[in-house]
């Protein structure tokens, strides 16, 4: 049973791999936009939640990766309602958003940039058009408000913004570690087209990376033994605005547009209707087309998931199915729009309005929806928050939070398995998902020993033997494998 015992305590003990969170996708005017779509976000589905690696790093702007942006970008109205949603797993909103202990501020950031999807997006032109930090009145966290929430930070754009392409970027600081030298920023970009007539620019403009530095009070601050209310967010002030006088961004997009015939969507991928047949040559051709398209899905699918890449292989496998029915008169149900409806959703708190930020000290906001009129026609609504529970003391072991207990799972983005109903392909088996228990943080100091008398309201643990078990799995896919197959059994069917 001792063995028993020590897995149980190891469980128990073990915090969670990717305990993080990321920015997966955005709405407008509570419209979802689809998963990934215009959002730059680390492409690696492994570690897409893990946070800014260093605060110098050209990824604070969007990411790791997010340099190079993606091939849409979204259309947006003047003063519309931008709504971030965050997920510590990418393809799976139905889990934890972040874990309650990543306690800190958050902020949103614009750049006025020619080519939402060129530009590098590191370097100067950021400016600030929200952040919260420490509620006093409350006891809360901005972290808080969007956990509670459901993941989603919505904020106001100005109205009389300038018009043209912009780079929207929300962040958010976990300080839960900054005591120790690691604050860790989360974020990513949202490539918009502001559709707007108006003069309005900031006064000035901060660097991405720059604008936040190791060291400084809003990024060592030691959440556990200062009183919270003295934080200050880092960063410049939410801008000033002002008139430029001439307006002299576009207010006609041109580019980023969803492509024409795009009748599925997968994060920036578009499927396009196979060419129409009407013999076995023109059937077997439009198939290879279907699944050629497919590889591409997959191949270039975002941290999000691929699961328009799964309703793109059922069309496939009808016209497959067709083909070897004899069937030479198709696509069947050519040019139907596959991409499942968007609907619109109640986007729950927003933390701000046009032109300004939410006092820390102030008391909650307002509760506003998208279903709300506006504040002339009806008054806000306001609710009280649930007051959280005052900080608990800095406990002695090297992690300085509870954490509930989470086995980690593996990401459930995996390279493409091969086609479920092809009776003459070669099969490639989806390998089993693996419950893997991840070891302490890397680089984390080793715990210390515990006290002799337990401080009020904590739980000591004398000894603990900490059992791990790592199993890693490497699932392929192997397309070409795929279409030589298809190669080998149109021969055959036409012997």
């Amino acid at each position: 049973m001792k063995t028993q015992s020590m897995l149980l305590v190891a469980l128990a003990s073990a915090p969670m791999a990717l305990a993080h969170t990321i920015f997966t996708d955005f709405y407008v005017d509570g419209m979802p936009q689809g998963d990934g779509v215009a959002m730059r976000m680390n492409p690696n589905a492994q570690h897409a939640s893990a946070p800014i690696a260093s605060l110098d790093s050209d990824d604070m702007a969007c990411n790791v990766g997010g340099t190079k942006g993606v091939s849409r970008v979204q259309s947006v109205k003047d003063g519309a309602l931008l709504t971030f949603e965050i997920r510590a797993w990418a393809a799976d909103p139905s889990k934890e958003r972040l874990d309650r202990g990543h306690k800190g501020p958050c902020a949103v950031y614009l750049k006025k940039v020619d080519s939402a999807s060129t530009d590098k997006a590191a370097g100067d032109g950021w400016f600030k058009l929200f952040d919260h930090g420490y509620n006093n009145a409350t006891s809360r966290w901005c972290t808080d408000e969007i956990i509670d929430n459901n993941g989603l930070l919505s904020v106001h754009l100005p109205k009389g913004l300038e018009g043209g392409d912009y780079l929207a970027r929300p962040e958010i600081l976990a300080l839960h570690a900054a005591k120790d030298g690691d604050p860790q920023i989360y974020t990513g970009c949202a490539q918009i087209f502001l559709e707007s007539s108006g003069t309005l620019v900031p006064e000035s403009t901060v660097s991405i990376p720059g604008y936040m530095k190791y060291g400084e009070p809003s990024t060592d601050f030691d959440i556990y033994n200062k009183p919270n209310s003295q934080y200050v967010v880092p960063g410049p002030k939410v801008a000033k605005l002002t008139a430029r006088g001439v307006q002299s961004g576009s207010t006609s997009q041109t580019d980023g547009l969803k492509p024409e015939g795009c009748i599925m969507e997968n994060g920036n991928w578009c499927g396009k209707e196979v060419p129409s047949y009407s013999d076995e040559i023109g059937c077997w051709a439009s198939d290879k087309a279907c699944w050629d398209q497919s590889d591409t899905c997959y191949n270039t699918a975002p941290p999000t998931g691929h699961a328009g890449c799964k309703l793109w292989e059922d069309k496939c496998n009808d016209i497959q199915a067709q083909c070897n029915a004899k069937n030479f008169k198709g696509p069947p149900n050519m040019g139907k729009v596959l991409t499942p409806e968007k609907k619109g959703i109640d986007v729950g708190q927003i933390m701000a309005t046009a032109g300004g930020g939410v006092a820390d000290d102030a008391p909650a906001p307002a509760l506003r929806t998208s279903s709300m009129k506006k504040e002339e026609e009806k008054p806000e609504a306001t609710t009280t928050p649930v007051k959280a529970s005052p900080a608990a003391p800095k406990p002695t072991t090297s992690d300085s939070y509870e954490r509930p207990l989470i086995v980690h799972e593996v990401s459930p983005m995996a390279p493409a398995p091969a086609p479920a109903n092809h009776s003459s392909l070669s099969k490639v088996d989806a390998p089993a998902l693996t419950i893997t228990v991840a070891p302490s943080s890397a680089g984390a100091p080793a715990p210390t020993a515990a006290p002799q008398v337990c401080p009020k309201g904590w739980k000591c643990v004398t000894e603990v033997e900490l059992v791990t078990t790592t199993v890693y799995v490497t699932a392929t896919y192997d397309g070409v494998a795929k279409r030589v197959s298809v190669h080998q059994r149109r021969h055959v069917h036409r012997a």
